[in-house]
């Protein structure tokens, strides 16, 4: 009887001691083991591997800038900002590196993640777990529609590009090409991923409210090595305007082919992505000027900045020049912004350093225009409204590759100069 109370008491502590590992393996919105005397880790997730790594990498770049940035001004409190490296090549790897992130390491936010695709995959675990994720890149209306309560993007969303690009042909094109709105022909390719179709589904709605003839919708595969189909039966049709959402090498491929093939549109309007960056320009030479993009602001008019958004401007510029030798792009300044919204601004006020105390004080920034290096503000909209956690004061702008360099044209407010070859064969 003796014994048999011994191995009672003994089976009673081991299922306890069971059941305590168990609910401490388990994300509970309070992960706060990214905290520890010394440091804040902050889970970092983007595409450093495979066809998105050049994107990927120079987002990881721009946070790892910031971070180090912030802990030479002291960093949270004390605390130095660590950064935790995940690589996500595609939503499969996004889905098990956020569990890692999460269960492993322990991380009380992910900060990512270029990719619409690898967003919505990462986001998804991240919310099941009540975990922060403060989404810089990825644009796809649909990563805000699910009603996510822990997800804040800092960076414009696909249907304010799809705006801009489709104002920017109302207000400017057409006047310059000497055609009436209702009169302006246009087609509209893209990408079959959620960035693509998200964007020339706005791109689609605002130009039909315009009342431009759409002649054509097409989508392709990014990893595709041939567009010539599509770019035959454009010079059939004979746009004035095509807009295009692309990835890097797709972008190059389109603008190599129709040069090749001899068509040539009135303007150009790519949006964001591979149209954005340094190496479309570098690649392309001559060819990529006079193309326009729906983008993130970089480097948009002084006057309208803060003197801290200029200071944090002049800063970054200069580390990044150094890192890297260019100007940074749209697509930087987007992690640029996040990562100072994230670590500048949410961790130093947070009451506590879990996932609870970040997603308070992410909810209670309030930065108006100006008041980011790139000329936005900050206000997130709530859970509960329409696109819950989209920074409702993020905008697109109309930049413009100008002889190799990367101008902001449009809006005038924030333009640092004037849209030139319109039209593009000028």
């Amino acid at each position: 009887m003796k014994g048999f109370r011994k191995a009672s008491f003994g089976l009673i502590l081991i299922c306890f001691v069971l059941v305590m590992a168990a609910c401490s393996s388990q994300s509970s919105g309070g992960n706060g083991g990214g905290a520890s005397s010394d440091s804040v880790r902050i889970g970092v997730l983007f595409p450093l591997t495979g066809p998105l790594a050049l994107l990927g990498n120079d987002s990881f770049d721009a946070v790892q800038v910031v971070a180090d940035m912030v802990n030479e001004q002291g960093g949270v409190d004390g605390k130095k900002i660590k950064l935790v490296k995940a690589d996500a090549p595609d939503a499969t790897a996004a889905a098990n590196e956020a569990k890692r992130l999460i269960v492993n390491e322990k991380v009380p936010a992910i900060l990512g993640s270029y990719s619409s695709g690898i967003s919505m995959a990462a986001t998804q675990f991240s919310e099941r777990n009540n975990v922060v994720y403060v989404e810089a890149n990825a644009v796809s209306d649909e990563i805000t529609s699910r009603g996510f309560k822990n997800l804040f993007r800092v960076t414009e969303s696909a249907s304010m590009q799809g705006k801009a690009a489709t104002d920017f042909a109302n207000e400017v094109l057409a006047p310059k090409l000497g055609i009436d709105s209702s009169k302006l022909k246009v087609v509209v390719m893209h990408e079959e991923s959620s960035f693509g179709t998200s964007i020339a589904k706005s791109v689609e709605h605002y130009a039909n409210e315009y009342g431009f003839e759409i002649l054509s919708i097409d989508s392709y595969n990014s990893t595709t090595n041939d567009l010539s189909s599509t770019i035959h039966k454009y010079k059939k049709l004979n746009p004035d305007i095509v807009f295009a959402t692309s990835y890097i090498n797709d972008a190059i491929l389109f603008v190599q082919q129709s040069k090749q093939l001899d068509f040539k549109p009135k303007a150009i309007v790519g949006t964001s992505a591979g149209y954005a960056l340094s190496d479309f320009a570098s690649k392309l030479g001559e060819d990529s000027n006079g193309i326009f993009v729906a983008e993130a602001p970089a480097q948009p008019n002084e006057d309208i900045l803060s003197d801290d958004a200029k200071n944090i401007q002049e800063d970054f510029q200069k580390r990044w020049m150094e890192l890297k030798g260019t100007e940074p792009t749209g697509l930087t300044w987007r992690a640029v912004n996040a990562a100072w919204v994230l670590f500048h601004e949410a961790l130093p006020h947070a009451k506590s350093l879990d996932s609870k105390g970040i997603k308070e004080a992410l909810q209670n920034i309030d930065i108006p225009e100006g008041g980011l290096p790139n000329g936005v503000g900050v206000k997130f909209n709530g859970a509960a409204e329409e696109h819950g956690g989209q920074n409702n004061r993020a905008k697109a702008v109309i930049m413009q590759w100008q002889d190799g360099k990367f101008k902001l044209v449009w809006p005038d407010k924030y333009a640092i100069t004037e849209p030139i070859r319109i039209p593009l064969s000028n």
